[in-house]
């Protein structure tokens, strides 16, 4: 009597371990949201009349603090946190190299170039994203902050040689901690620092 009362036993216990291990233990998935940068050139900044002069740009690199997929929040002078619920679709720094270099060829200055033509490169951009963040320190006054080092290189003969050489730095108010407008404050940020460094261009002594 007693072997089979012990089967039963162990029968009830392999399935209720099963069904906690399918209920009580099964984790929540968690729910994250995911963003993409954006920057829209005004229309005058659009004209392809003049795109003579061939452009290479190098993937930006980045501040190891800011590489993340996840958003980064300053709390304080010293004190920064991750949110790992809201990302951005790829690496911040791919992301931001992707759309200077799409909107710098979508403007009158330059034309794109591959990397398998570098004989015929006027041109070449790199930098270094050293800020990217929501400062939160001030509940009233909330803002996106994103900053940039950028050099740009022209062709001279077989070398390249550095023509110029200049940080960028956009601090945006947003109405609200909410990720959207943070976003929507780093697309514009990074809108005023392109248009600066076209600016910029037209100025050099080419």
């Amino acid at each position: 009597m007693q072997p089979k009362i012990s089967i039963v036993l162990k029968g009830f216990l392999v399935i209720l371990i099963s069904f906690y291990g399918c209920t009580g233990l099964k984790k929540e998935p968690v729910n994250k949201s995911y963003f993409d940068l954006a920057i829209s050139l005004p229309v005058s900044s659009q004209n392809k009349v003049c795109k003579s002069e061939t452009l290479l740009v190098k993937e930006f690199y980045i501040n190891p603090v800011f590489n993340s997929h996840s958003f980064v929040y300053r709390l304080e002078k010293n004190k920064y946190a991750i949110d790992y619920y809201n990302e951005f679709v790829s690496s911040p720094a791919r992301l931001i190299t992707e759309k200077i270099e799409g909107s710098l060829c979508a403007s009158n200055l330059f034309t794109s170039i591959q990397t398998n033509m570098k004989q015929n490169i006027s041109f070449r951009l790199s930098g270094k994203i050293t800020r990217l963040y929501g400062d939160f320190q001030d509940p009233s006054n909330l803002r996106a902050v994103i900053e940039i080092s950028m050099i740009l290189e022209k062709k001279d003969d077989l070398a390249f040689q550095t023509i110029s050489s200049k940080t960028y730095l956009a601090e945006e108010n947003i109405s609200s901690n909410d990720p959207s407008k943070l976003v929507s404050g780093w697309n514009t940020g990074l809108l005023k620092i392109v248009t600066q460094f076209m600016n910029d261009f037209q100025t050099l002594p080419l």
